[in-house]
């Protein structure tokens, strides 16, 4: 038998989902129809804690669930102590650029880096000082 749902967890998923938005918490809750890759995520997590690595790359068209998904795979990785930084590329944040534009994505990394105890972002601090 599952345990109950957290108050927390249900207030934020109701109102991210009222504003239209992906939710920060309770993700695994309303999570459906994903299990081989959240199966495949979970495998390159326990990889990741075991010194290994990995890389994916998640496309798909405009409301597919992406955002969702990468959600879901950046709770799971907080949850496993990881510490995890996001950024969506666009034309003003890009991997290489002569107008500043790598510096722009790499400065929005930084300031979105997450860990369990600072899971909103901004825990760059945190992790140098810790």
């Amino acid at each position: 038998m599952s345990e109950p749902i957290k108050r927390r967890e249900r207030d934020a998923i109701l109102q991210s989902l009222q504003a239209g938005l992906v939710p920060k918490l309770g993700l695994h809750l309303i999570q459906v129809g994903r299990k081989p890759e959240v199966s495949a995520v979970l495998a390159d997590l326990e990889r990741i804690t075991q010194a290994g690595s990995s890389f994916r790359v998640v496309i798909g068209r405009f409301g597919s669930g992406k955002s969702f998904f990468l959600n879901l795979v950046r709770t799971l990785a907080l949850q496993k102590r990881l510490v995890v930084v996001q950024a969506d590329f666009t034309m003003e944040r890009r991997i290489q650029a002569t107008q500043g534009e790598g510096r722009a994505l790499w400065s929005e990394l930084m300031r979105n880096l997450a860990t369990k105890g600072k899971p909103e972002g901004g825990a760059v601090r945190n992790l140098v000082e810790g």
